[in-house]
């Protein structure tokens, strides 16, 4: 009896060895493939840059394998296929097996296989600029990027560099990650995000500023060109948010002056969602022409239709707010100041549709941010009603936080987005479109279907 209780433990262990064995080597196989892919993911990089040879690209893969897999022992190889458009990666490992038998001695080698192709001009819609960021792609609860055809980067190379709360989902043709991901990696799809990927150098880096001159302001009004009569003085001219909120040059406020400041009061309570720089005020409804405006350009409740040209906002920035609407076709703005003031603020109840120039030195851009700006204020997107975005967003010094409830760009023919980082606050749908053929309006080089090739994973068999 003792004896076959003896046996029958002996088979037991040796059935639950075998079982732990399978899984270790299940485990290590699955870590190893994932190794291999990211490796040739930045052997293929190579071939962009450099015109590459198989030790090259070998040297490339091997740096990257030890870097990221020190369980067992293990070789690595690396050749171009695909008459130089792909690049194969090979490793071999060492198995780690715990007990005798079977699957322990019939396992001795790990090899796995990966390829990556250059995939021709590949589709870039969304950049995360930061290698420094916490997280360069940060999506709260039941936030939503949608980018079907085209790339998402996030620049981040910390272990939550996309970081993804909750119900939060990314639908995107690639979401090549340089760090990691914290939160379910399978809220991105249809393919799980790369992670340790190669960052992408911002695409615009060599796009010029535009050419803006001295500066000259041409937003002071006259008494002929009134723009809200409800924030006027007696002399027709624009009282400035200082007098509105501090006294004014007289002291206390009283009468129609005290009714400005109190509805000045209720907009910075209220729907606004960032900071109301001392530029033109607008409460009416009418039609501005491109210049240089300086404190911004602030719409409170008015109606305002744009003339096709650059708008530069100079320390100050667009605010949309209090039910404010903004319209216009091939606008630009070119964001710019010493102070950092020149941010977007788009308030929950703000109407906007919008439309990057044809032609000129802001062609295809919609929003263009000085590169030297010195501060850091976020962009903040949180109209209910911004679906027209057509063109390009660059605003590579600054965070862009994204906080509606409705849809964001879904009715654009395109729209390309690159900030220094992304905060999609609680429930917001962000959607960016790749209608670039039928759009008139342009595609800056080194986005959408002018970008530089890109480098994706294949499951074909290669041509030697």
């Amino acid at each position: 009896m003792i004896l076959w209780a003896a046996g029958l433990m002996a088979v037991a262990a040796f059935i639950v060895g075998g079982i732990v064995d399978y899984m270790s080597l299940s485990n290590q196989k699955h870590q190893l493939q994932g190794v291999a892919d990211r490796a040739a993911i930045a052997a293929a990089q190579e071939l962009i840059v450099f015109k590459g040879t198989d030790g090259r690209v070998t040297a490339v893969a091997e740096t990257f394998v030890k870097a990221n897999y020190t369980r067992t022992p293990q070789t690595t190889s690396a050749t171009i296929v695909d008459d130089g458009k792909a690049v194969k990666v090979t490793i071999r490992a060492e198995p780690q097996t715990f007990f005798p038998g079977p699957v322990a001695q019939g396992v001795k080698e790990l090899k796995v296989e990966a390829i990556a192709e250059i995939a021709g001009g590949g589709f870039v819609c969304m950049v995360g600029l930061s290698d420094s960021e916490d997280s360069t792609l940060e999506m709260h609860d039941k936030a939503r990027v949608t980018a079907e055809k085209c790339a998402i980067y996030s620049n981040s190379r910390s272990s939550s560099s996309l970081r993804l709360h909750n119900s939060a989902r990314v639908k995107a043709d690639l979401v090549c990650v340089a760090g990691g991901v914290t939160g379910p990696m399978s809220a991105v799809s249809p393919n799980e995000p790369i992670t340790d990927c190669p960052p992408l150098v911002d695409p615009l880096r060599d796009r010029p500023e535009p050419n803006v001159g001295l500066l000259t302001c041409s937003n002071i009004l006259g008494k002929d060109n009134i723009l809200g009569k409800d924030l006027t003085n007696k002399d027709g001219g624009l009282l400035g948010v200082k007098e509105l909120l501090n006294g004014g040059v007289g002291g206390l406020l009283k009468g129609d002056l005290l009714k400005k400041k109190n509805l000045l009061t209720d907009i910075t309570n209220g729907d606004l969602v960032g900071n109301l720089a001392q530029g033109l005020i607008v409460t009416g409804k009418t039609e501005l022409s491109p210049g240089v405006y300086c404190g911004g350009l602030n719409i409170i409740g008015g109606d305002v239709k744009l003339k096709p040209g650059t708008y530069i906002l100079n320390n100050g920035g667009l605010v949309v707010a209090n039910g404010g609407k903004i319209s216009g076709e091939n606008v630009g703005f070119y964001l710019t100041g010493a102070l950092g003031l020149s941010t977007v603020q788009l308030a929950p109840t703000s109407t906007v549709s919008l439309t990057a120039p044809r032609g000129g030195d802001m062609a295809g851009m919609l929003f263009f941010e000085d590169r030297s700006v010195l501060f850091k204020f976020p962009h903040i997107v949180a109209s209910n009603d911004a679906r027209n975005l057509v063109g390009t967003i660059y605003l590579p010094g600054n965070t862009l936080e994204i906080n509606s409830t409705k849809p964001i760009a879904d009715k654009s023919d395109y729209t390309v987005i690159i900030a220094r980082k992304f905060d999609m606050k609680d429930g917001p749908e962000l959607v960016l479109n790749t209608d670039y053929e039928n759009s008139p309006i342009p595609v800056p080089d080194g986005v959408g279907n002018k970008s530089r090739p890109m480098v994706r994973l294949t499951g074909e068999a290669p041509k030697t």
